[in-house]
């Protein structure tokens, strides 16, 4: 098994640390806010992230660096946009 550790998909952590995952972070929020999880009202950035390979939440800007260290590049054809990541860039 390899030791890469790669983004594998969107997520959100509710005020209460429950990470909800879905194919785009919207996906992750509507399950959330169905089972009537509270969802931050913070800047997006925290609590707004993937879920790696490894099963560990990161946010935008540490799902950009897991990217880039693992040498995978943007699946969107525009390429990454600024520092943090974005689901279009995984699929």
């Amino acid at each position: 098994m390899s030791d890469l550790e790669i983004c594998i998909c969107a997520a959100i952590k509710d005020t209460k640390g429950r990470i909800w995952r879905g194919h785009r972070h919207a996906d992750a929020i509507s399950t959330a806010i169905a089972a009537e999880a509270r969802i931050p009202l913070e800047r997006e950035s925290e609590w707004q992230g993937f879920v790696t390979s490894k099963n560990r939440f990161v946010n935008r800007y540490e799902g950009m660096a897991v990217q880039i260290a693992a040498g995978i590049k943007s699946h969107d054809p525009s390429g990454y946009r600024g520092d943090r990541l974005f689901s279009e860039d995984l699929y």
